[in-house]
């Protein structure tokens, strides 16, 4: 199905993005309507990826393409999907 083994780990990769943007759950934290169409956003642009390498558009992708989606994804779970936790930044001298 896939010429390309680098394309088939973006797929899996995207996947994996869409994943955990959707099974992210808020809790008790206060919504963000910005912070929610970011991740929305984020998870059609996976999906677009992986429709368009599926139906053979999406033919040459670079390895570093790939490393980029790849750490996106390792942050993103890291952050348990929660995107504001991508752009927190620390204050000095507040806990």
């Amino acid at each position: 199905m896939f010429d390309n083994p680098l394309l088939a780990i973006n797929v899996v990769i995207c996947a994996l993005i869409i994943i955990r943007l959707m099974t992210f759950r808020r809790g008790n934290k206060k919504h963000n309507p910005t912070r929610a169409y970011l991740s929305y956003f984020l998870a059609v642009a996976c999906f677009v990826v992986i429709v368009r390498i599926v139906f053979k558009q999406y033919v040459y992708i670079d390895w570093a393409e790939t490393v980029l989606n790849l750490v996106l994804c390792i942050a993103i779970y890291s952050a348990k999907g929660n995107i504001s936790e991508l752009f927190k930044t620390r204050r000095r001298g507040v806990k």
